[in-house]
């Protein structure tokens, strides 16, 4: 079975999109997106030719940290597209959002 991919639109931010991929390998993941993720076990990648989106890269069965640490990146990377600040109530927010976004894909997605 090969990567597994979904989406998370945030409408408050005009659509700003997190494509999420759950892959069996990160690095080469990574090289099609043309980013190194070499020795890592997730990854976002910021390298599009749509300025609102962003790639998260996953292992298939990432540890709950490595989801949280890459989504934080994710959230930070939208807030600064979007030229937002820092307001931590708002930020929490929307890294729940994401983090339960994913949770869920995962669970579906099971290996």
């Amino acid at each position: 079975m090969g990567n597994r991919m979904t989406s998370v639109s945030f409408p408050v931010f005009h659509g700003y999109e997190v494509r999420v991929i759950l892959a069996k390998d990160v690095a080469a993941t990574g090289r099609r997106l043309r980013n190194d993720l070499s020795n890592a076990c997730g990854g976002l990648v910021t390298k599009d030719a749509h300025p609102m989106r962003c790639w998260l890269v996953l292992e298939t069965k990432a540890e709950p940290s490595t989801v949280a640490h890459e989504a934080y990146h994710a959230v930070k990377e939208m807030f600064r597209a979007m030229g937002t600040g820092d307001d931590e109530e708002m930020f929490a927010y929307h890294l729940g959002h994401l983090v339960g976004r994913i949770h869920k894909f995962m669970k579906r997605n099971k290996r």
